[in-house]
């Protein structure tokens, strides 16, 4: 009976119990805020402050989930980060400005030339541009009839930002000129589910769609320029373009796999590089890390976020460590009790994130010192609960 009771799956709280026992081994910090509504959205402010030696004033993003029953905000959360592990910080977050929003906030994002512009894409397709110095919502137009939750900046023309939604769209708005259509397009055959620009090519960008398609667009030419087909998953959720690799695009499916990709040979059947597997349940959220070449963070509706190093793909292992994952799977962030909504890397301290979930829980957590050390790579099992 022992036996049998011991091969039974863990129940979500003893995870959670023994993720917590564990934490001292695997972060320099970590913070758990609970909000009153879940939050689908977050991401790091780039502006912060150095207060006093090591202490570091920075705020975030986040937005609101009530379902209808109480009025839905953009939010911005301050909260204090150590930059000298012999000074601990505050790292609970306060709320410190609430902008009202007609629907659930989607996905929320400052504009990279200017982080006082922040927009949102809402549960019916609306865009807002709020200016976080004045506190005033500064702009509110309909790019799309649905649900939308793709949402992107263009990080090197100031205003262009596109968005994609339920409604098959994406759509290419320049907000300095009226909120002028520039592009749109409809040749997804199903819900687009994220949009990102490329960060090196203003005039690129990709979306991702449930009709298991990536789609490249070129906006000199207005139109999709390649595609790529993703077999065996039922959708794509989420894409991110690396920072560093001029050609290297991830994606996202629904059915846990990532997949890497060349953009140089992008197909309907090519330019597939390498598959991740890692997640038991769909890929949410995706985004590389602004500060170390080949590092990719991915959420999940598994409840947990991994942390990917591309350049460990195709190491050696030794069978026990095999047990554990492929050898590019560098990290598990296994706090979360319900699915990943969305995740940020923290743009001024590195190893620093910020994840949210269905469980109304904020995370801020920055990865061990011991766990990126080249010297010593791995947390020795026998003082692991």
């Amino acid at each position: 009976m022992a036996e049998q009771e011991s091969t039974e799956p863990l129940s979500i709280k003893e995870e959670y119990q023994l993720w917590r026992q564990n934490c001292r081994y695997m972060y320099e910090f970590v913070s758990e805020t609970a909000l009153t509504w879940p939050s689908l959205t977050i991401q790091w402010l780039p502006d912060h402050t150095i207060v006093s030696d090591g202490l570091i004033d920075a705020k975030l993003l986040l937005g609101t989930h009530t379902s209808g029953q109480d009025t839905n905000y953009l939010k911005v959360a301050s909260t204090q980060l150590s930059s000298n592990a012999s000074v601990k910080a505050n790292s609970k977050i306060k709320i410190v400005e609430k902008l009202e929003n007609n629907a659930e906030i989607c996905r929320s994002r400052y504009m990279p030339q200017d982080s006082n512009i922040v927009a949102t894409i809402n549960g019916v397709g609306e865009v807002d541009l709020y200016n976080l110095k004045t506190e005033e919502n500064v702009s509110h137009f309909a790019p799309h009839t649905e649900n939308g939750y793709g949402l992107s900046w263009n990080p090197i023309q100031k205003g262009l930002l596109v968005t994609g939604a339920d409604d098959h769209f994406v759509t290419v708005t320049d907000t300095t000129k009226n909120n002028a259509t520039i592009f749109k397009s409809d040749i997804q055959k199903d819900i687009v589910n994220d949009v990102k620009w490329h960060f090196f090519d203003e005039n690129l960008f990709a979306s991702v769609s449930e009709d298991s398609h990536v789609y490249l667009f070129d906006t000199r030419e207005k139109k999709c320029v390649t595609n790529y087909h993703a077999e065996n998953a039922s959708g794509i959720n989420s894409l991110a373009f690396s920072p560093f690799a001029h050609n290297l695009l991830a994606i996202g499916n629904t059915n846990s796999n990532i997949n890497l990709l060349d953009l140089r040979r992008l197909g309907p059947s090519s330019g597939l590089l390498h598959t991740m597997m890692g997640h038991s349940e769909g890929i949410t959220s995706m985004e590389f890390s602004p500060h170390k070449d080949g590092i990719l963070a991915s959420g999940s509706q598994d409840r947990r976020v991994i942390i990917w190093d591309l350049f460990k793909i195709g190491e050696e292992q030794q069978q026990e460590d095999a047990e554990d994952g492929c050898p590019e799977l560098f990290m598990m962030h296994a706090g979360h009790t319900a699915g990943v909504t969305d995740l940020s890397w923290c743009p001024f301290k590195d190893w620093t994130l910020g994840s949210v979930a269905d469980d109304n829980i904020v995370h801020l957590w920055e990865i061990s010192g011991k766990l990126i050390s080249t010297e010593d790579t791995e947390v020795n099992e026998s003082v692991l609960e």
